[in-house]
């Protein structure tokens, strides 16, 4: 459980970093099974580092990395941010490859608060590929002066402020595996200089809706996916009672599952 300084330091800078959350047998497990899935999607044959492998859903094909979506470390990040009865918008796993450019909210309020608990299971320092992040851009009001960045994320030539993106003024997270980054889309992040395959997994949470209004949202968001916020059988399915609770909400709102995974070739 998260303590009051912890939410506030969240709340302000629109991030929250954890050391150490996990030990190394269970990063053990974690990249045994974040491996054994992502070799799998590639049919069998080495990644060679051309471009990004993503998966979305990922830790619900794994008994394993199920475990580690209910487990109190980070079942409890959920209803400490976002309240209970939070739902699960998504899983993923993702190898990188090269820089990735700038990118975060708009200056629009965000209607329905989420949260993405990103899992790195290499060292990652400020020159490999360490997350970056620009603090208290979760505030719409700060993060609309960032949106000519966006044009940098197509075309790294572009530079609105005079500078690179890696020269851009920012929080360098660097992380050592068993160590958990929370934060929401919304806050402005990148990474530069990581090597390719680069590791970056996470479980994205997102409050339950309420009003009529942050429900017509989520299911706008969910029209416009084709993965994120659809449910997956494994977790439907469930004999466990937090993954089932999940996704329950969206269940009863008619979401259907994902679309089956595309293979990487």
């Amino acid at each position: 459980m998260l303590t009051k300084e912890q939410k506030l330091y969240f709340e302000t800078f629109g991030f929250l970093v954890l050391r150490q959350v996990f030990d190394g047998r269970e990063v053990d497990e974690i990249r045994r099974e974040s491996e054994r899935i992502l070799l799998e999607n590639r049919l069998g044959k080495p990644f060679h580092g051309e471009r990004r492998q993503a998966m979305i859903p990922f830790f619900e094909y794994s008994p394993v990395l199920r475990q580690i979506m209910e487990d109190d470390r980070i079942f409890l990040l959920g209803e400490d941010l976002l309240g209970p009865g939070f739902l699960l918008n998504a899983t993923e796993g993702n190898l990188h490859t090269g820089d990735t450019q700038w990118h975060g909210g708009g200056p629009e309020p965000e209607l329905v608060p989420h949260i993405k608990i990103a899992f790195y299971l290499e060292p990652a320092t400020r020159d490999t590929g360490a997350i970056r992040l620009i603090p208290g851009t979760n505030n719409p009001e700060f993060r609309q002066h960032l949106q000519p960045l966006k044009n940098q994320y197509e075309d790294p030539a572009n530079q609105p402020f005079g500078i690179s993106g890696a020269d851009l003024p920012c929080q360098v997270v660097e992380t050592e595996p068993g160590d958990l980054v929370i934060f929401p889309e919304t806050t402005w992040h990148a990474a530069f200089g990581g090597p390719p395959g680069r590791s970056q997994h996470a479980i994205n949470f997102m409050a339950s809706p309420v009003t009529d209004e942050e429900i017509a949202h989520i299911k706008a968001l969910y029209e416009s996916w084709t993965y994120s916020l659809h449910p997956a059988a494994e977790l439907i399915n469930s004999d466990r009672p937090r993954l089932r609770a999940m996704v329950e909400r969206m269940v009863e709102l008619g979401f259907g599952p994902p679309a089956p995974a595309v293979p990487f070739e």
